[in-house]
């Protein structure tokens, strides 16, 4: 058990360089020129980050000095937050990294509030006894629909991507997509997947359940979860927050060069 734990060591290390770089631009991010499409990407940026620090204070540590501590080895929630942050950098991607024409972004915008508005709907029509609040959802979620349809660059997306985006799937590039375009993506199905049966209660995360896995105390069987999961999420952390810095090249980048090329490499090491 010693190797896998001073193995975590220098992985929690690691992530802690890489979440101090991202806290200091992310508290340095005012004050910058951008367009819907950057404004967005800094958003979703700044949840990145405060998903990192949530990942920090439930990470446990090991501290051979002072002995072992009352940790908790909780790798399903560690793997629940390190999924959301794979799936945080796909968004900051599509939404605002990809260098893509106006075009295609006014149509991923129009899909932003189409999928936005169809989930408020279903939200309120829970909630609203009389239907007052869902009269102009259920004019303006047809006219949304059409424009999308209707849009010019529909037509240019593949037949796949089409029937997402028409279905308001706001984003509709698919996993494989992503693995076809991102080196920072290229296991990205079977990362997902892996964090995924982790999170969830059923199947495999309870059916691992015995008197030592599943219970929060440390054991080699979490802890190799527990890595794995920290090494996808400080690769999508990593990823995040050299992504925004090269965005914003003029400010940001030229600003913060230092520390983004001090974690740079650890977008696809390990991955």
């Amino acid at each position: 058990m010693k190797e896998i734990e001073e193995y975590y060591i220098k992985e929690r290390e690691i992530f802690n360089k890489v979440l101090n770089v991202t806290l200091e631009i992310s508290l340095n991010q005012h004050g910058i020129n951008t367009d819907g499409r950057g404004v967005r990407g800094m958003k979703i940026f700044t949840r990145q980050t405060t998903t990192g620090i949530s990942l920090s204070k439930l990470l446990p540590q090991i501290n051979y000095q002072f002995g072992e501590d009352d940790e908790l080895w909780d790798v399903c929630s560690i793997a629940s937050l390190s999924r959301n942050m794979l799936e945080g950098y796909l968004s900051l991607h599509f939404f605002g990294l990809e260098n893509i024409t106006p075009e295609e972004a006014e149509l991923r915008f129009f899909i932003l509030q189409y999928h936005r508005n169809i989930e408020w709907y279903n939200i309120r029509k829970n909630e609203d006894t009389d239907g007052s609040q869902l009269v102009d959802f259920e004019e303006g979620l047809p006219k949304e629909k059409e424009r999308i349809k209707k849009h010019t660059f529909i037509s240019k997306l593949p037949e796949t991507q089409r029937k997402r985006a028409i279905k308001g799937i706001e984003i509709y590039k698919t996993k494989s997509d992503f693995e076809n375009e991102l080196t920072v993506c290229k296991d990205l199905r079977k990362n997902y997947r892996l964090l995924s049966n982790l999170v969830h209660p059923l199947p495999l995360s309870v059916e691992r359940i015995d008197n030592e896995r599943g219970r929060g105390v440390k054991n080699i069987y979490d802890m190799n979860y527990i890595l794995l999961s920290l090494i996808i999420a400080r690769t999508f952390l990593a990823a995040s927050t050299v992504g925004i810095a090269d965005l914003f090249s003029e400010t940001l980048g030229k600003k913060y060069k230092n520390e983004i090329d001090s974690i740079r490499g650890y977008i696809n090491e390990n991955n």
